[in-house]
């Protein structure tokens, strides 16, 4: 979305205050770690006590959600400036690049998702903090060093993971010596072999973590000793089959003390519980999960007034090491009780579909909601409280989510006036939010792009915003630039070419014709589909569009049109054949489906430049005796959203039919057409023109809308009602840049003048 840059380097007024992201940069997030963000000054407690959400962001690409955590973690652990280091125990992870960094599977026993991320955040939070010392994680490190310990012989996947870990997790070697590895670390704690014998990698464990243990003694400062560590697992235990058996939390609570030389023995049984997989290794991962969360609570950080907080940032959680790692972390944060809950903040970002109900083209996909019980909040509203409390004993009730909103068309306006001698369209603005619906990162890329032209070759038009080039590209257009960032170039031709089809059936038409090859390996129209859902672009296999994001749509659509993509195919054929799939498949039905694929099937063939064949079926659905306005207008209403044809006469020659200037041509054309048949024609291309995101629908057009929808409302047999409230409602809507409302219930209402919408 933005640069990162420091927080005290960004002049007020600048691009980050204008997407108005600082209720939450500036104050729910000091409230949730207890420190001002520009100051060594404590925040006090007014909202957040003893139990934290996990606060997630959630957003497209290209909406800042990384950029927000950039933000952050320059106001928190800056580099420079004047409090250079982290000024709270601080870590931040971006679980995509971890997991393409890392290896796990079956074939490597002692590593998995939960353990890489442990891993790196005790590494992380461990650093020191001025004014304040150090979080230390002895429960935490001595079961990971258990589990990362064992290996079997001869597999240097395992070792390689063991050496890594083991050197993380006891930090850098004195002096200049070479990095450490697990046998130079914790050989000497091996039992002495026979001459000439391996030693035993049964015996790895525990020697790792008596050699950590023999630390922990002579580390007394601040730290548990390991009687109490040892005592901690055999407690956790304990409570754990207490829960199988029945019993109530506390049964049986005075165990007997582990001795001393059985104390490495007992924290290493997690590896031989770890590597017998499944069940077993989940378990050992809750362990470690509580185990960490222990150690964050009875840090040297809890003081009386429990500020400030450690923080952790996590990127992109949706993918499967980040949603494992919450899963843990949310599921042991429900088993405890209020008071024994840690105070780590934890801050993550997940990409996620189009939520906002104003520019989403269908209800978002609740039955693989990972978070069902989550609270959902806008960023407008967690400025001063944002009234979470957790609401329920499941898991993701410990979850707020933070639906990044998109830009309004005030933001796009100062983006435009970075350079007042810049002149452009002054319905430019508005261009630009309605083809991004307020994407950051297209708005912000389209209005560089802009201002570029504007400075050095003068008057810019709505109508060519989509062909400008890239303020950085030498003659590379900016929607290309903007498409490889959002899914890349690698299939960039056959998502043009799908972004004209309705579902997937259409697409997989369009692929047999043009496209023979396979997309990940599978074939085209389902490699596409499965490359858009992963990337939160469309819904799923029953998506309605092919792609259901109406801003990628629009590029890719653009693309298509003016020949930039879909490798040569030419945009009639493609109407035409899709026109042809919806026909056939509207003959064999009745109903709201028959009356969809129509819809789809006139949509196809205006797109296509055949206009006058869509006004001729429309006039006569309008004459039937039986005719339903409703569906009427429910077909017309889509029709009218069909992308315009190539060539930039369109822009001229549509607005003039929809405001009348061509009626005398038309009956040239056809003397007998009737004034029902001239109202259909300026109807639907003005409303045809009022959908095109480049096009400005002035007063003038707004007005024959309504003058037509009231002179045909007078015309139908059994419609008048729904087509009179229509008469009022479309045109304001028009004019406001909303979607054109449509109710059935219209049937049995009178028309108004005003009153609520």
């Amino acid at each position: 979305m933005i640069d990162p840059v420091g927080p005290a380097l960004v002049p007020e007024g600048q691009i980050p205050e204008a997407y108005a992201r600082q209720p939450l940069l500036r104050q729910l997030v000091p409230r949730l770690v207890g420190l001002e963000r520009d100051q060594h000054r404590r925040r006090p407690r007014h909202e957040f006590a003893e139990d934290l959400p996990v606060l997630l962001l959630s957003g497209r690409h290209g909406t800042g959600k990384s950029a927000l955590l950039d933000d952050l973690q320059n106001a928190y652990a800056p580099d420079a400036g004047p409090w250079p280091g982290p000024r709270v125990p601080f870590a931040r992870i971006n679980c995509a690049a971890l997991e393409e960094r890392v290896r796990v599977g079956p074939e490597i026993s002692n590593n998995s998702h939960a353990v890489e991320v442990l891993v790196e955040l005790v590494t992380q939070l461990s650093r020191p903090v001025a004014g304040f010392g150090r979080l230390r994680f002895p429960r935490t490190t001595a079961g990971l060093l258990a589990v990362v310990s064992a290996r079997r012989p001869g597999n240097d996947d395992e070792l390689r993971v063991a050496d890594r870990h083991s050197a993380a997790l006891m930090g850098p070697p004195s002096g200049e010596g070479p990095p450490s590895t697990w046998a130079s670390l914790f050989r000497p704690a091996l039992p002495v072999p026979p001459d000439g014998v391996t030693p035993d990698p049964a015996a790895f464990p525990e020697a790792a973590v008596r050699t950590y243990l023999g630390r922990q003694y002579r580390w007394r400062s601040r730290r548990l000793a390991s009687r109490q560590l040892v005592g901690w697992y055999e407690s956790y235990r304990r409570e754990a089959d207490n829960r199988l058996r029945g019993l109530p939390p506390g049964a049986d609570a005075h165990a007997r003390p582990v001795p001393a030389a059985e104390r490495a023995g007992a924290v290493a049984r997690l590896c031989r519980e770890f590597h017998q997989g499944r069940g077993f290794r989940r378990g050992v991962e809750r362990m470690l999960m509580a185990a960490f969360l222990a150690d964050v609570r009875y840090g040297p950080f809890r003081r009386a007034n429990r500020a400030p907080r450690p923080l952790l940032l996590l990127d992109n959680v949706h993918t499967d090491i980040g949603r494992d790692f919450l899963e843990l972390l949310l599921e042991q944060r429900a088993r405890l009780s209020r008071d024994a809950r840690d105070q780590l903040v934890v801050i993550a970002t997940e990409l996620r579909g189009d939520d906002n109900p104003a520019t989403r083209d269908d209800a978002p996909d609740e039955d693989n909601d990972p978070y069902p019980e989550a609270t959902y909040r806008s960023l407008h509203e967690v400025g001063t409280n944002s009234r979470w409390t957790r609401s329920g004993s499941a898991p993701s009730a410990g979850v707020l989510v933070l639906s990044l909103p998109p830009l309004d068309t005030e933001h796009v306006e100062r983006m435009l006036k970075r350079d007042e001698q810049a002149s452009f369209d002054p319905y430019i603005a508005t261009a630009v939010h309605d083809v991004t619906r307020g994407h950051p990162m297209g708005a912000r890329r389209l209005c560089d792009a802009v201002v570029r032209k504007a400075g050095t070759e003068g008057w810019v038009t709505a109508e060519e915003l989509l062909d400008l080039t890239h303020p950085d590209g030498v003659g590379e257009s900016v929607i290309w630039r903007l498409l490889n960032t959002l899914v890349g170039s690698e299939n960039h031709d056959e998502l043009c070419l799908f972004s004209l089809a309705w579902d997937r059936e259409a697409a997989e038409q369009l692929a047999e014709r043009w496209v023979p090859r396979r997309i990940d390996g599978l074939p085209a129209a389902d490699g596409a589909a499965a490359q858009l859902e992963r990337e939160r672009w469309s819904r799923g296999t029953g998506s309605r569009p092919f792609i259901t994001d109406r801003f990628l749509r629009a590029l890719l659509v653009h693309q298509m049109r003016s020949g930039r993509g879909g490798s040569g195919v030419d945009w009639f054929s493609a109407h035409a054949l899709l026109a042809e799939h919806h026909r056939q498949r509207a003959e064999g039905r009745s109903g709201q489906a028959e009356r969809a694929e129509r819809s789809r099937f006139l949509w196809h063939r205006l797109a296509g430049g055949e206009a006058r064949e869509v006004v001729d079926w429309l006039h006569a659905e309008f004459l039937r005796d039986d005719g339903d306005a409703v569906d009427w207008l429910h077909i017309l209403r889509t029709v009218a959203h069909a992308p315009r044809p190539p060539g930039d006469v369109w822009f001229e020659q549509c607005q003039e039919v929809g405001k009348g200037r061509r009626d005398r041509l038309q009956l040239q054309a056809d003397p007998e057409v009737g004034l029902e048949k001239q109202a259909v024609n300026r109807l639907l291309h003005a409303l045809w023109y009022a959908a095109d995101e480049l096009a400005e629908a002035d007063r003038t057009l707004v007005d024959r809308i309504g003058q037509d929808l009231s002179f045909l409302s007078a015309q139908h047999l059994t419609g008048r009602a729904v087509l009179a409230q229509a008469a009022i409602r479309w045109p304001r809507a028009v004019k406001d840049g909303e979607d054109w409302p449509l109710e059935r219930h219209w049937q049995g209402d009178q028309p108004r003048t005003g009153g609520a919408r």
